[in-house]
């Protein structure tokens, strides 16, 4: 039987969470075009949010 790798579960492991990460960013990309204009008209003055939004190219 051959060894297992030691990589093989932190690869694996770094390969989940950037899955996941990945689809968070897409639900993000989709609520976002999903508003209304006026709605990210009221996002993009709160300077958290959009700094945010600007970040990720999401403008007025």
């Amino acid at each position: 039987m051959a060894k297992k790798n030691p990589w093989w579960d932190k690869v694996l492991s770094f390969n989940r969470k950037r899955r996941a990460q990945d689809e968070k960013a897409d639900d993000f990309e989709a609520l976002m075009r999903a508003l209304p204009p006026g709605q990210v008209k009221n996002l993009m003055k709160d300077e958290v949010c959009g700094a945010i939004m600007r970040k990720y190219g999401f403008g007025e």
